[in-house]
């Protein structure tokens, strides 16, 4: 979810002329946007972003792949072309009806033409065409090579297909928070002789098939958490005669589910920033293979976004990616397996680049959406001095160099503007590494705290957090050094009771934190909780319409159980409701309004009051609730909410605005050798 633009035009000019004005509304913006983040952090990352062809497309974002390649293999293509690419008609299959979804399955009927079939539905189509569905599914996991299963593609002809992006939503809201970089990323690498691509960002308005032709490209990106809607777009569009590629973390783990569901003729696992062109070219000549492994390519080659194509008042933040990649290797997350353990930082000044771009389209408020913005710790550099490992220390100190490097071009820009992004606990004992932040006007980070208990941080793999006392120290010192923290805490791990989250609702009290957020634990495909997860079920996992919880983002939304791993003391019934119970806690207006003082006028408070709201309402609500009434209610809201939002964000835009020279020896001193 992402998107939005400031308040009044009066306040718009006092923004970009006075400093105290740019704070206002500071605090609350970044929190909201953090909350934004922290959603598609927990989605699963960003989606078939530049990062993944298929990547947090998040995740932008988006935002990962997974490639059990090393991240320094250069790019490649693998599988057999075949010797003909004749057009084949689109057999007519069963549909799949999952709920509100329908997709074809592969049949033995391959006499018709492209369109057969029955109703596609999601929430953006009238209920009533699904009355009577038919559930049907099964797995093609197992069903043999891809190349067995998918016909050919059509003819894509550059200069007179087109080329359609989507980032999949089953809502949409009208304006987003965080702009989704991936199709702007994909856009820039798309070849000038096929036009202006068209881009169809979903969590604003729902994708219009009709304006698909015959011949044309339309390019998917998914996440776990949008692929059920991905698959609908993907196959509307194929029986619309349009060659279907998908990308992404998800279609990463598992293209077959794609190329099956989706209606793919391709799929391309891995970095999309060079892989997308190639595609393209295949796809002109008639040669487009099933699978591309596109692995991990160097930040040298990573594709600056196509800003310029954005709509004009549909988001509040802009996004920009300056390192990919996350050293540390938490249970829960697949970014450490997707986008690997070795940190591939852009350089400097193409990242400035293009904040100055957004910058002059208007966006003061920019997330730096990487994996990890803190990749090399203080403790890493000690490790490798132990060791007496020169070429780890160098290597290590040269990447710290260029953080500090980065954070202090951006202290030369507008004074406007605002950064946010995500980083790790341990960046509260670097003192100079917040101090830089706090210069470079970084206002705001996630932190991943994910338990409060000892036996909780070793349920997730995440030993070098704090617990207790500590803990709560730890937080504050964000706070101290001008950072306010979105603290996000994980619920349902097997060590969890149900003090843990009576202590857990604490400590964000007392830490200082700014925003909070209490998701349940759910095992997503490339992590180690999943693989762990689906090898203790076995062939017994519980099916919800013949749908095993194991694949659980094929369950139609509404019927999505919202605790998976089974409990040893709490049912899911319990966790549910003592997690709602916590969101019920940290955001009651009492406490919202008492958080409402890090803002320094009553204009500001009312704000943050209003953005800790509507992130309430757009996330918690939305995602915990059962109650189809309470979460139709909690999107009612959202859209009412989002829209005057948007106003306290864009600034007066500065065309004529250039990059400011880079100064000898930046980032290289004391504090950045640590």
């Amino acid at each position: 979810m992402r998107g939005l633009r400031p308040r009044a035009e009066v306040f718009s000019r006092r923004v970009g002329q006075f400093r105290a004005g740019a704070i206002l509304f500071d605090a609350a913006a970044v929190l909201l946007a953090l909350c934004s983040l922290a959603f598609r952090h927990f989605a699963c990352k960003f989606s078939f972003d530049a990062t993944l062809l298929g990547r947090s497309i998040g995740h932008s974002s988006l935002p990962t792949h997974l490639t059990n390649r090393p991240p320094d293999e250069a790019f490649h293509l693998c599988g057999a072309r075949p010797d003909s690419l004749a057009r084949t008609p689109f057999p007519r299959c069963p549909i799949l009806h999952i709920g509100r979804f329908a997709a074809r399955l592969h049949s033995s009927d391959a006499t018709s033409t492209d369109g057969g079939g029955g109703p596609l539905m999601t929430e953006h189509l009238a209920p009533a065409a699904v009355a009577e569905t038919h559930i049907e599914w099964r797995s093609s996991l197992k069903s043999g090579d891809a190349s067995t299963r998918v016909p050919p593609s059509p003819r894509v002809l550059a200069g007179e297909s087109t080329v359609h992006l989507v980032n999949p939503s089953h809502i949409s809201f009208g304006v987003g928070v965080i702009t989704p970089r991936w199709l702007f990323v994909l856009a820039s690498a798309t070849p000038a002789s096929y036009g202006r691509p068209q881009i169809t960002d979903e969590t604003l308005e729902p994708f219009d098939v009709e304006a698909v032709r015959p011949g044309d490209v339309v390019g998917v990106g998914i996440h776990t958490g949008n692929a059920l809607r991905g698959y609908e777009v993907g196959s509307l569009a194929r029986a619309r005669g349009a060659v279907v590629i998908f990308g992404g973390i998800h279609a990463t783990l598992y293209p077959d589910e794609a190329l099956d569901l989706g209606g793919a003729h391709a799929v391309v696992r891995g970095d999309g920033d060079v892989a997308w062109p190639l595609v393209l070219d295949d796809a002109s000549r008639g040669t487009l293979q099933r699978v591309y492994e596109a692995g991990r390519v160097d930040a040298d080659r990573f594709v600056p976004a196509r800003w310029e194509l954005l709509p004009k008042g549909r988001y509040m933040w802009g996004s920009v990616q300056t390192v990919r990649g996350c050293p540390k290797h938490c249970s829960f997350c697949s970014v450490w397996r997707t986008d690997g353990q070795t940190p591939r930082q852009r350089r400097v000044d193409v990242v400035v680049e293009e904040i100055l771009e957004l910058r002059r389209r208007g966006f003061r408020f920019v997330a730096l959406a990487d994996d990890n913005f803190y990749p090399v710790t203080l403790a890493d550099i000690a490790m490798a001095q132990r060791q007496h490992n020169v070429a780890r220390l160098e290597q290590l100190r040269a990447l710290r160099a260029e953080r500090f490097e980065l954070m202090e071009r951006l202290t030369q820009l507008p004074s406007d503007m605002v950064f946010f992004t995500q980083i790790t606990m341990e960046a509260a004992e670097d003192v100079a590494f917040l101090t830089a932040m706090r210069r470079a006007n970084i206002k705001g980070a996630l932190v991943g705290v994910e338990a409060v208990t000892p036996e909780g941080l070793k349920d997730v793999y995440k030993g070098f957090n704090d617990v207790g006392e500590a803990l709560v120290t730890r937080l504050r010192t964000f706070r101290d050094h001008g950072v306010g923290v979105l603290g996000s805490f994980i619920f349902g791990l097997p060590s969890d009771r149900p003090s843990t989250f009576v202590a857990t609702a604490d400590i964000a009290d007392r830490a200082g934190l700014a925003f909070a957020q209490f998701v349940m634990l759910t095992p997503y495909p490339g992590t180690v909780d999943f693989a762990a997860w689906e090898k203790s079920l076995g062939g017994d996992a519980t099916r919800i319409g013949d749908i095993p919880v194991t694949r659980h983002w094929l369950i139609p939304q509404a019927q999505r159980p919202k605790v998976y791993a089974p409990h040893p003391t709490m049912s899911p019934d319990e966790i549910r409701a003592r997690t709602q119970a916590v969101w019920d806690h940290f955001y009651s207006l009492r406490r919202i309004w008492g958080r409402s003082r890090c803002t320094p006028t009553l204009r500001a408070r009312i704000a943050f009051v209003l953005l800790s709201k509507l992130y309430r309402q757009m996330y918690a609500n939305t995602g915990i609730a059962t109650d189809s009434a309470r979460v139709n209610r909690a999107n009612r809201w959202a859209r009412l909410i989002a829209r005057p939002c948007r106003l306290l964000f864009t600034a007066r835009p500065l065309p004529g605005l250039q990059l400011p020279a880079a100064e000898s020896g930046v980032g290289v001193g004391t504090e950045a050798r640590a």
